[in-house]
């Protein structure tokens, strides 16, 4: 299972209104903690100024911000491969 970061759990909190305490799952579906599309774009400012990343548009889609790991799993890639890098997204 994938292992979500206590950071990045840290600022989707800040996003999901219907999150419970406790941990987040990677299977754990965003739109089913209160994440909605105003919610999506204030997350996606909050990942890329924390992160210090800028998410390319190819991935800004419904399957990528579907779940906790969806998210996590892009953002991951994106952070291993590097700006500079061709993306395979």
């Amino acid at each position: 299972m994938l292992e979500i970061p206590d950071r990045f759990q840290s600022i989707l909190r800040a996003h999901l209104p219907y999150a419970e305490t406790g941990g987040l799952t990677a299977r754990d579906e965003l739109s089913a903690l209160g994440l909605d599309s105003m919610g999506v774009v204030r997350l996606l400012v909050d990942i890329e100024n924390r992160y210090a990343v800028e998410l390319p548009d190819e991935i800004l889609d419904e399957a990528t911000f579907a779940t906790v790991g969806s998210l996590w799993g892009a953002l991951s890639m994106l952070m291993t491969i590097g700006p500079d890098r061709p993306r395979a997204f």
